[in-house]
């Protein structure tokens, strides 16, 4: 009988590491909680999530400017990429100390939150919270990644949050 409990929980766990391990895309809906897309054009309408197991790519579209976020799981930070009035931005991002949830596709990427079950993810955005919905799920093998799709890329000004603050204010001085 311990011999069947020791089996069933060595399989458990090599199941439970085998999720964190999933590489793949997710494609997700974006539906904006108290506000209307309308409302607010750098709300994507679509996002894609990709992951390699260990980093994360997630891909926002349809709005106005489209942006990048990159990550490795478990780091202390995260990178969200633009272009903005003519400026390549590479904006640096804390992550929460709290344990990202783990789904079916592994773990979600730092910046989203789950609801009080787990099963629901919610990302918010500055002033703006959405909830993202489950389109379609793409398993890739690891080896059919380019070898550098989740890393930085080059040609982005690397700024925090109140260095992009100035550089707002100081292209809001210029306009006027």
């Amino acid at each position: 009988m311990k011999r069947i409990l020791m089996f069933i929980m060595l399989a458990g766990h090599a199941v439970a590491g085998a999720q964190s391990d999933w590489s793949g895309e997710v494609v997700f809906d974006v539906n904006p909680l108290h506000t209307s897309k309308s409302q607010w054009d750098y709300i994507p309408h679509t996002i894609i999530y990709q992951t390699n197991g260990e980093r994360w790519r997630v891909l926002e579209q349809g709005t106005s400017f489209e942006r990048v976020w990159i990550g490795e799981h478990a780091a202390p930070e995260h990178h969200i990429l633009f272009h903005f009035l003519g400026h390549a931005v590479e904006l640096e991002s804390s992550c929460s100390a709290k344990r990202t949830p783990q789904f079916k596709w592994g773990l979600a990427p730092c910046p989203w939150s789950t609801d009080a079950l787990g099963e629901k993810l919610f990302v918010q955005d500055g002033p703006v919270q959405y909830a993202l919905t489950e389109r379609s799920l793409h398993t890739v093998k690891h080896s059919d990644w380019d070898r550098k799709h989740f890393h930085l890329p080059g040609g982005y000004e690397p700024m925090d949050k109140p260095g992009l603050s100035a550089l707002l204010q100081s292209l809001g001085q210029t306009r006027h």
